[in-house]
């Protein structure tokens, strides 16, 4: 396994809508759709190349299932990927505390 480095920005945001599917599990195209819908500008690509580059971090896996009719790959949050958007939501949480305290 790959070692494992912080989450970017990229990773983040694509994490953060995979966390918001059953289990953590999607497909890269749902992933993209309901950015989409969101109103991200991010393309099909993008989204489903953060997706594989996740998994070579160990923040996603990966399996090969169905989807509309095709064998696609499909992607769930790992542990590791959790805690580490977990962690980023507790970074996140401690600055507004400090600056809440000032």
């Amino acid at each position: 396994m790959a070692k494992m480095v912080g989450m970017n920005a990229n990773y983040k945001e694509v994490a953060g809508v995979l966390r918001t599917f059953e289990n953590g599990s999607a497909f890269g195209r749902e992933v993209f759709e309901k950015m989409e819908q969101a109103g991200s500008k991010r393309t099909f690509n993008s989204v489903n190349s953060t997706l594989a580059a996740m998994a070579g971090r160990g923040f996603v896996t990966k399996k090969h299932d169905m989807f509309r009719d095709k064998l696609l790959t499909k992607y769930t949050l790992t542990e590791a990927g959790i805690a580490e958007l977990d962690k980023e939501a507790e970074v996140k949480e401690n600055k507004e505390e400090v600056k809440e305290a000032e």
